[in-house]
């Protein structure tokens, strides 16, 4: 029987709230590591335009890009629909000098007013909304005029790849049931190229689309590892503006 992709999202959904611990618990060893809180405090901050305030992150997750854009001054608002993510990100707001707002909403189509967002930011998300092409549509609509569009991604999934290994914890084959040939052929971008991606951008409606190589971060993982599971791959921060 064909799932449909409300019914992928659901189980996607479940995959993350069951691993957020644990995926919480890896994200905080490594920021805990030299370099990395610099490194991803520059990736964003780079891009963020004068006068920049007013922060959205994107499928936040356990929430440690909003928690550090946070840390440097930012007013963040981090939406994800992993219930178990936001759990792991509101249990560090007591202790935060300047604590991001954590909503349970759909990064791919944020629920805030036109023209309220200073930049809009990603990391890792890229690859996952069900309707790409919909998508930046709709993050164009909360930036203001000269607002900046930022997100960090790589190529999670070769061309034939559906996210199985040949010796696999229990959270791997998890993911690989979650996120099979199936499903992974529901998401526009999880392939996509970035010159796709920019294109897509472009039709939104956005200006100054680019995408540069990030080797920093890219250097970290290869110096500090990476999850089970996974290798260091390429990186790329795409950015792009509302013209105003």
């Amino acid at each position: 029987m064909t799932r449909t992709a409300a019914e992928d999202q659901q189980a996607w959904n479940r995959y993350w709230t069951r691993w957020a611990a644990e995926y919480d618990e890896h994200q905080l060893s490594r920021l805990s590591l030299p370099g990395e809180r610099e490194a991803w405090s520059r990736a964003f901050g780079d891009t963020a335009p004068p006068g920049t305030r007013e922060v959205l992150d994107l499928g936040t997750g356990s929430g440690n890009v909003a928690l550090l854009l946070a840390a440097d001054g930012y007013d963040v608002t981090g939406i994800d629909l992993s219930s178990g993510m936001l759990a792991q990100a509101r249990a560090k707001v007591e202790s935060h000098p300047h604590p991001p707002t954590f909503l349970e909403a759909d990064a791919a189509d944020p629920p805030f007013p036109r023209g309220g967002m200073d930049a809009i930011v990603s990391r890792y998300l890229l690859w996952t909304p069900l309707d790409a092409p919909t998508a930046p549509r709709r993050w164009h609509e909360p930036l203001r005029p000269g607002g900046v569009l930022v997100a960090v991604d790589g190529q999670w999934f070769e061309p034939e790849d559906d996210g199985g290994a040949a010796s696999a914890t229990a959270r791997q084959e998890h993911f690989a049931e979650a996120y099979d040939k199936a499903a992974v052929d529901h998401l526009d971008f999880a392939r996509a190229g970035v010159e796709r991606i920019c294109t897509v951008w472009e039709e939104a409606g956005f200006v100054d689309v680019r995408a540069d190589p990030l080797p920093e971060p890219l250097e970290l993982d290869r110096t500090h590892g990476v999850a089970p599971g996974h290798s260091p791959q390429p990186l790329h921060r795409f950015s792009a503006r509302r013209a105003g």
